[in-house]
């Protein structure tokens, strides 16, 4: 659920050799630099609601992610879940509090919100939320409002032909939600009587649950992002993008 991040990577994708002409170009020697690649960057978030062949990037509103596991990690949550064909919306509308890249310490932070930010999957689960038993497969909806994020990757620099490319060595991500809304239709078979009180008891108690899912979820979302990050960092060099 925090795919929203990649917005911020993307930034440095859409100058030089933007596809799109009106995004903005920042240039290292601007004594602006700073304020011009957070406008851009903000400017750019609006405008991914396509897909960049090019750069092997999706489109991001909405996102489709073919599948997501998560195991039994004991706990409050103790739930093998399974999710295919999701799609998660929300993601360009996106505000920045903080963006910055460092060329020195080769490292991209920023903080952002998404106002709200919802998952929609095909999910398959079995265990027990809360000490209840829960057990079903059907459709299911996460609704995060005011969705925070901070976030920051570092790198290592590799030469190739006389220009300079990143890839991440590492990325540390924290975040919350102003609250969370969960809902998993047909569990137990379609029993609207314990469907409805899980999914109430799992509201009831919507800080413990995501709470405990975070740290899962990061995970999850860490490896698919470096890797997404990987194909924009490798095909395009520092120098193309900001000199």
């Amino acid at each position: 659920m925090r795919l929203y991040i990649l917005f911020l990577a993307l930034l440095t994708t859409l100058t030089k050799c933007s596809i799109p002409p009106n995004f903005k170009r920042c240039l290292r020697k601007d004594p602006e630099f700073k304020k011009c690649y957070f406008e851009a960057a903000q400017f750019g978030i609006t405008q991914l609601t396509k897909p960049y062949k090019s750069l092997d990037l999706p489109n991001l509103e909405p996102l489709y992610v073919p599948s997501l596991t998560i195991r039994d990690g004991g706990g409050a949550v103790a739930v093998e879940q399974n999710f295919k064909n999701c799609t998660l919306h929300g993601l360009t509308s996106m505000k920045l509090q903080h963006f910055d890249l460092d060329f020195e310490k080769k490292t991209l932070s920023a903080d952002g919100i998404v106002p709200k930010m919802v998952l929609k999957c095909q999910y398959q689960l079995e265990g027990k939320v809360l000490l209840l038993p829960v057990k079903g497969e059907g459709n299911s909806t996460i609704t995060l409002t005011n969705f925070r994020s901070k976030h920051r990757s570092f790198y290592d620099e590799v030469v190739r032909n006389d220009k300079t490319y990143y890839t991440t060595a590492s990325v540390e991500m924290y975040s919350d939600a102003e609250h969370a809304h969960f809902y998993f239709d047909n569990l137990f078979g379609g029993n609207k009587e314990l469907g409805d009180n899980v999914n109430s008891v799992i509201n009831d108690n919507w800080k413990q649950v995501l709470d405990e899912l975070n740290p899962v979820y990061n995970e999850i979302v860490e490896k698919v992002l470096t890797g997404m990050m990987e194909k924009v960092w490798m095909k395009v060099s520092l120098e193309e993008l900001f000199d």
